[in-house]
């Protein structure tokens, strides 16, 4: 979790881990080879094993943890500070037993007048830290937060743009993930790039759908939290969920991933989460929906492509 206290004369940034030894390491090393390999890390950058001392004495808090930490996260975080003004965070997914997405989980704990902003969009986070340009959106509750978290995260390498949709930027980073193992799955079976287009595009329409079901903006799904970030997880060899489907395509199962890989892929709670959520919606989500039964219900991948192509007939 990253605790960032911003103001217009000073920036200081707070790294809190539970892991006092991988802690003690990157101070002296300042880098973490497992995440990202061969980036120093900046000097203004703190570290602290505790969660109390890495929340003190700021005004803004982002978090950069997995969807299924968040809530405890956030529960540790009102107990230590429960009158935080700003919440933030670039966590991507929906919580699996719940299906709440991340900004209904914090107004359950902190209120509904919480200030909240969510960061999301194509951005792999070797590439932020090797400074190679990067462009995402910073959505939130209020205008004035959402362009404080731009601007203070903007420079010439990194720019962010806002937006009022956060149900359609959580959506965005939800499903992408889940088409990404998708599109890994057709390149593993070597179906082609046709096979693979088709299915980017109509997991966009099943984005498109189940966000406009909820609320969000249609035109959220156009922008980089949505087809940006879609087109990058999808094609991309840095893309975790994307080389996971290709595992999958390959035999392997999410007990065996889970068993033999400290990195966690999204996807996979992403897929049973919105399985759950569209089942339960009524909302016609076919790829989602296949995917959810290979990881889940031991369907073959190759059944899995004959299925969706063997679907009946319907206008675009």
């Amino acid at each position: 979790a990253l605790a960032i206290q911003l103001s217009s004369h000073h920036k200081v940034v707070n790294l809190w881990g539970r892991n006092a030894n991988k802690i003690d390491a990157i101070k002296k090393s300042r880098s973490n080879e497992n995440y990202l390999p061969r980036v120093k890390l900046p000097e203004n950058i703190e570290f602290f094993s505790s969660i109390e001392h890495a929340i003190s004495n700021v005004e803004t808090i982002i978090i950069a943890v997995p969807s299924s930490a968040i809530r405890q996260l956030f529960n540790e975080i009102f107990r230590v500070k429960n009158n935080i003004v700003n919440i933030c965070w670039a966590t991507k997914g929906i919580e699996v037993n719940s299906c709440l997405f991340t900004h209904a989980i914090c107004e359950e704990i902190f209120g509904k007048n919480q200030k909240m902003a969510v960061i999301s969009g194509p951005s792999f986070a070797i590439e932020v830290a090797e400074k190679k340009p990067t462009a995402l959106t910073v959505a939130s509750n209020s205008k004035k937060l959402a362009t404080k978290i731009a601007t203070s995260l903007s420079n010439e390498n990194f720019r962010a743009y806002t937006s009022e949709d956060m149900v359609g930027v959580g959506i965005g980073g939800t499903v992408k993930n889940i088409i990404a193992i998708g599109a890994g799955i057709s390149d593993g079976l070597n179906l082609g790039e046709n096979a693979k287009i088709a299915l980017i595009n109509r997991g966009l329409k099943e984005m498109q759908r189940l966000g406009i079901a909820l609320g969000a903006d249609k035109e959220t799904f156009l922008g980089l939290s949505g087809v940006g970030d879609l087109f990058l997880t999808c094609t991309s060899n840095l893309s975790r969920n994307r080389m996971f489907g290709i595992a999958v395509a390959n035999g392997i199962t999410v007990t065996d991933h889970k068993q033999k890989n400290e990195h966690i892929v999204e996807g996979i709670d992403a897929t049973s989460a919105v399985y759950k959520l569209s089942s339960r919606m009524n909302i016609s989500m076919p790829i989602c929906e296949t995917i959810y039964e290979i990881l889940f219900e031991d369907l073959t991948p190759k059944a899995a492509a004959k299925k969706l192509m063997s679907r009946a007939i319907q206008q675009e």
